[in-house]
């Protein structure tokens, strides 16, 4: 279908149901417009909207989201928000509402949450505020024991620790892959950390999907993503049981955060986005090298871009990018992990480091404000890099 025969159907859907609009308004009914369709957009902007609501940060609406079992990219988690929202599964039925969820004074603006391009996330704020209280997730007590069921048919004996493991590729994103494939990462670099995980006693759990690299067999490593066992319930199962999940500049790692499970994320970028969801979590950011300069680029010099999001801005900034190395991963997991175990270090000059990092956010940057922390030891060892 071309583009203007859309826009063509797009308009005549709005326009008859405008009429029916207003009065579904008056009923105090609200459509969140989420993106179903990636997860990192479905698990963060109703866990925003949620905990808005019951912090009495906005009014209380009748509130529904449409997910079609054909496009959402987790139905189970869809499921899980469904005792929250009303949430609309039926393909048919979604396509019957379209005239009414595309009408702006039915939807709650969400866009403040996550994707504003040069604002600082809505979403950060709504974590500090929401504190310490319970995560609004908890897995069912079904999924519970089929998932310690499975775990055990793959060899993980009952009381062992696992690590979940993600390294963004693009097989999944082919459509606008082209804008994003900066985020993207080698998985061959996660196998020091993975290592010094499996030495420690613990297992790690590649997630993803069948798009992705397979990984050769490893003592106490399982492939996920190639599992012939693969369902959305064990992804919510296994990013909520994990002891962390060690994540790269992706939504996956939201799978655990918003089950209250600390994250370390590898690979950011923007640097603007390095610092993740809440004060247990941890990030360190891709690098940027200068072609004219023939040198890294600072962090001050990198914030001064502003969110560079799309790959043509750095095309333009004249700037290679640097994935973090196979050490920085590790150092960045086993932190989390001392951090898990009650046992992380930080010393005066530590914390200086942080404070100079997150002196050099400012409003507008889009993780400013965050209360988690760029990992120990990339900070110490980049430090000439703070300027």
């Amino acid at each position: 279908m071309a583009p203007f025969q859309k826009k063509i159907i797009m308009g005549f859907m709005i326009a008859i149901g405008f009429f029916p609009a207003l009065l579904l308004r008056f009923l105090n009914v609200r459509f969140l417009p989420v993106l179903v369709a990636r997860i990192g957009h479905l698990v963060l902007e109703p866990d925003c909207y949620l905990k808005e609501e019951k912090l009495g940060l906005h009014k209380r609406f009748i509130t529904v989201l449409c997910a079609p079992r054909c496009k959402v990219a987790n139905q189970a988690l869809a499921e899980y928000w469904s005792r929250h929202l009303i949430v609309v599964s039926s393909s048919w039925l979604c396509l019957t509402l379209m005239p009414l969820s595309l009408q702006r004074i039915l939807q709650y603006d969400i866009e403040k949450y996550v994707v504003a391009i040069e604002k600082t996330a809505g979403f950060l704020n709504i974590q500090k505020l929401w504190g310490d209280r319970l995560p609004l997730l908890s897995l069912s007590q079904e999924h519970i024991a089929r998932g310690e069921r499975r775990l055990r048919d793959w060899g993980v004996p009952p009381g062992a620790w696992f690590v979940c493991v993600h390294s963004r590729e693009g097989g999944y994103a082919q459509k606008d892959e082209h804008l994003h494939s900066f985020r993207s990462s080698h998985i061959e670099s996660y196998f020091l950390a993975m290592q010094m995980i499996t030495d420690r006693g613990g297992w790690c759990i590649r997630m993803g999907d069948p798009t992705m690299q397979k990984i050769l067999p490893a003592k106490n490593v399982i492939d996920y993503a190639h599992n012939p066992h693969r369902e959305d319930w064990m992804d919510l199962f296994l990013s909520a049981r994990c002891r962390f999940f060690l994540g790269s500049a992706s939504g996956a790692w939201l799978m655990a955060s918003v089950f209250g499970v600390p994250v370390a994320c590898a690979n950011q970028i923007p640097l603007s986005s390095t610092l993740p969801f809440g004060k247990k979590d941890l990030g360190i950011p891709k690098l940027l090298w200068s072609r004219k300069d023939q040198r890294i680029v600072t962090f001050s010099e990198i914030f001064s871009f502003g969110n560079m999001r799309h790959i043509n801005e750095y095309q333009r900034a004249e700037v290679d990018i640097v994935d973090n190395t196979s050490e920085d991963i590790r150092d960045l997991a086993e932190e989390q992990l001392e951090r898990t175990e009650s046992r992380a270090i930080y010393t005066n000059a530590d914390e200086d480091l942080q404070s100079r990092f997150k002196s050099l956010m400012k409003l507008g940057h889009n993780t400013y404000g965050s209360e988690s922390r760029i990992g120990r030891n990339f900070i110490r060892k980049y430090e000439y890099l703070l300027g």
